[in-house]
Parts: C-alpha cells; sequence; structure tokens
C-alpha cells in the first residue's frame, strides 16, 4: 500500500483513480526514480499533508482500508483521497441518509430539512448535508438537536469555511463529534465545479437522498441525479401548497424519480 502522500502525488500527476488503486510500491518506485515531475509533486505532498496534520485533518486514500468502500460506488469519478476532520467512525456507519435542498429555501423549506434531520438521527441515521446555507444548514441543526452524528461534505479544503457564514456552525458539527469531509486539499477554495463535484459524494456516502425543497432550476437536482446514477432511494419532501419554491420536489415526483415523503 501507498502512503497518502504518495497517492496525492500520483493524484497531481494527473494518474487516473483507476490506475493509482492498483499501483503497488515497486510500480510507484520505479516510477519515482525515472520521473522528475513525481518528485516535485511528492515534496509538495509531503508539506501538504503535514500542513494538514498540523490542523488536525487527517488524509486518507483510496488504497487505505478505512476508506469509505461507499464511495466506490462512484466508479471512475471515485476521489484518489479524502481529507477528515472529526470523528472518522461515522464514515463507516451502518445507516446514512443525506437530505439535501436550496440555499433560497422558504420558511416551509427550511423547517423540512430541519424536521428530516431530527426525525433521521433520532432512528439512528448518520445525516449527510453539504453545510450550504439553507437547506443543508436546516438538516445538519435538525440532526444535532437530535444527539445524531452528521456528516458535512464540501466543496474546498479543510482550511476555508464555505460559505463563512456558516463557520459557528462547522465548529458545532466538530464540538458534536461530527465530521467534515472534502476530495480537496488546503488552501483550494469552493467554486461552482467543485460544489457540483461535492454532490456526488453527498449521493454516494448514503442509503438515501432526500430532497427537503428546491426549485425547478437547482443544483440539488444535481445530487438527486448521481444518487440515481448510484442506485440510491430517492425521497422528495411533499408540501400543503406548491410553490415555485418546491416546484423541483413536484417536478421530481410527478415524473416518478422520487418518493414522497411528508
Amino acid at each position: 500500500m501507498l502512503e497518502a502522500e504518495e497517492v496525492m502525488a500520483l493524484q497531481m500527476s494527473g494518474m487516473p483513480v483507476a490506475e493509482i488503486m492498483k499501483t503497488h510500491r515497486t510500480q510507484f518506485d520505479r516510477m519515482y526514480s525515472d520521473n522528475t515531475e513525481l518528485k516535485e509533486h511528492l515534496e509538495i505532498a509531503n508539506d501538504t499533508i503535514a500542513r494538514q496534520e498540523a490542523m488536525g485533518i487527517v488524509s486518507i486514500s483510496c488504497q487505505e482500508i478505512r476508506f469509505p468502500k461507499r464511495l466506490l460506488v462512484i466508479d471512475n469519478d471515485c476521489p484518489a483521497m479524502i481529507h477528515c476532520k472529526g470523528n472518522l467512525g461515522l464514515l463507516g456507519s451502518e445507516k446514512a441518509v443525506a437530505i439535501i435542498g436550496a440555499r433560497s429555501a422558504d420558511s416551509a423549506g427550511y423547517d423540512k430539512a430541519y424536521s428530516l434531520g431530527k426525525q433521521y438521527a433520532g432512528d439512528g441515521y448518520v445525516v449527510v448535508s453539504g453545510l450550504a446555507l439553507g437547506c443543508d444548514s436546516a438538516a445538519h441543526r435538525g440532526c444535532l438537536d437530535a444527539d445524531g452524528g452528521t456528516i458535512a461534505v464540501v466543496g474546498s479544503g479543510l482550511d476555508i469555511c464555505h460559505p463563512k457564514e456558516n463557520r459557528p456552525l462547522e465548529e458545532r458539527i466538530l464540538a458534536s463529534n461530527g465530521l467534515l469531509i472534502s476530495e480537496w486539499k488546503i488552501r483550494v477554495k469552493a467554486n461552482p465545479t467543485r460544489l457540483v463535484a461535492r454532490n456526488r459524494l453527498q449521493a454516494a456516502m448514503s442509503d438515501a437522498v432526500i430532497l427537503a425543497q428546491c426549485p425547478i432550476k437547482s443544483g440539488s437536482l444535481h445530487t438527486m441525479r448521481f444518487a440515481r446514477q448510484y442506485g440510491k432511494k430517492c425521497l422528495a419532501a411533499t408540501f400543503a401548497n406548491q410553490t415555485d419554491s418546491n416546484a423541483g420536489n413536484y417536478m421530481l415526483l410527478d415524473s416518478r424519480l422520487a418518493m414522497p415523503v411528508n
């Protein structure tokens, strides 16, 4: 098995994850002796991992036994490694559900995400979400208020809180034996592409994905698409009235791409 720094160096060199998973010690040593660029990448990786460890961040490569098996469903787009801060025990949870939704959720959507987070935590599920404003924040808070375990999957390095308004929530998650995970090393900022990529991890980490609320155009629908692709159970919350704010829910329900949840 390769060290995390060596896997990071291969990742930086552009090697596909499927090849990284199969690379043995003798192969790496041979590549290292012949490749000046790989040596430079390894120096950077060593420095990065050391800096992260000083921040309490643990890096787990796809070659390690403790790498979450759930993520392997992503196949060729599986991350080569994940960076974690907090309770690593949550990675091996038997029951996990992702509760997601729009940042611009209305009060009904926020309340729905909160109640779902609280309900599923009470039933023994780890609640996975993306630490975004709106529904994500509500789901994390509902879970925490039920003394449950929650995983926040983020689209930046773990030295950056995105959005910055959620720094208190991030701190509460860590203080409550929760977990932050990212496929991005420190000093990498969130952007739209990375936030969409984060969505596939949320779907893969969960047994089911529940859409609390979103309009007809929303990044949350990317997560639901990943859930269908990975064969996860797809659920969407229902409301007393159909509105623009929950139109995405009813689009999935009407198309039978998700089952209803109250």
